[in-house]
């Protein structure tokens, strides 16, 4: 019986963590990550966007300046543009957030492109990412989701 109860208090731990880990990520306790998400690709698509809202709380402002992820061979920053009515997207060298501010990284704003998946992602599916910053690395867990853009 002893043995049973350990079994479900560490389902219950591991359980909790999964549910809250999409939601918040932080390297120094300064910077979070919250909502993190990757839109499920669509048929034979060789990339996908994502979205996340990312929290600096430091004195500093937080410069991303790379995104890494087993799960592409490539992983791009992006701005998105409006021209003439059309959506065009560029990519760039870093993403800032200014000190004491957020910033929600979406497929119309600053984004992060996922690129030449290793295997083929799942909805539903959490996904670690890694955004080197010039305050240090933060891990983020992101949840496949479906494609919209809001």
């Amino acid at each position: 019986m002893t043995n049973f109860l350990w079994w479900r208090t560490g389902l219950i731990c591991m359980l909790m963590t999964v549910a809250s880990a999409p939601f918040a990520a932080a390297s120094t306790g300064e910077i979070e990550v919250g909502k993190a998400e990757i839109f499920m690709p669509q048929r034979n698509a060789s990339g996908t966007g994502s979205k996340m809202t990312i929290y600096n709380r430091s004195d500093q402002p937080l410069m991303i300046r790379a995104v890494t992820g087993e799960r592409f061979r490539q992983v791009m920053l992006h701005t998105t543009t409006y021209q003439s009515g059309k959506r065009e997207m560029h990519p760039v060298d870093h993403i800032t957030v200014a000190a004491h501010q957020k910033l929600a990284l979406t497929l119309n704003t600053a984004h992060i492109m996922l690129m030449g998946f290793t295997r083929p992602l799942q909805m539903g599916e959490l996904v670690s990412l890694i955004l080197h910053t010039n305050q240090g690395s933060v891990t983020v867990i992101a949840r496949v989701v479906p494609m919209s853009i809001r």
